[in-house]
């Protein structure tokens, strides 16, 4: 059972779907013949799809229109971090994955939104931020969790994506379950 959240607001009946580095991985996006899907993806993602194969498969449907890459903006990008701070999964996520709910959640003023993605820290953001998502090769997050993330030695708590040692005493940060609120 993965955690989608589905809106019934009549207005949002175009699906946008937003794609993270493993649905191009698994070609998924050859995957959808109905064509009134949309495929977004950020930048980013793309960078992170490297190999042969999948590069040129990811190209075609760049050329054809299949997939739209779009940054999202600042204040997107802003308001997924501050969720990913509080929930305690900032240092879990890249900053790829904050593009990636950053651009869901742009998309997500407008349309249905539903994000593919085997990351269960980027799945646990999606729940905060009330973005539906779908795992493709695992089974997805059964619970919302939330963190405490900090420096066991100095108390830092890490304010960037992807921050795993401390840049104040080089201590291994650390991220406790603490109770859902």
């Amino acid at each position: 059972m993965s955690l989608i959240r589905e809106n019934s607001s009549s207005s949002k009946q175009a699906v946008i779907l937003v794609f993270d580095t493993s649905a191009f991985l698994a070609k998924y996006h050859l995957q959808i013949p109905d064509s009134r899907y949309k495929i977004y993806t950020t930048p980013s993602v793309i960078s992170e799809v490297k190999d042969t194969e999948n590069k040129q498969a990811l190209e075609i449907g760049i050329m054809v229109g299949r997939i739209i890459v779009e940054q999202p903006s600042s204040s997107s990008i802003d308001k997924a971090k501050k969720t990913a701070k509080r929930i305690g999964e900032i240092a879990s996520l890249s900053k790829t994955d904050i593009e990636v709910a950053a651009l869901a959640l742009e998309k997500s003023s407008n349309y249905k939104v539903v994000v593919f993605t085997d990351d269960y820290s980027l799945q646990n953001l999606l729940y905060h931020l009330e973005i539906s998502f779908k795992p493709l090769r695992t089974r997805g997050i059964k619970k919302t969790m939330k963190y405490k993330v900090f420096c066991p030695v100095c108390g830092y708590i890490p304010s960037r994506p992807g921050e795993d040692i401390c840049p104040l005493c080089g201590s291994k940060i650390v991220k406790r379950k603490t109770t859902f609120s």
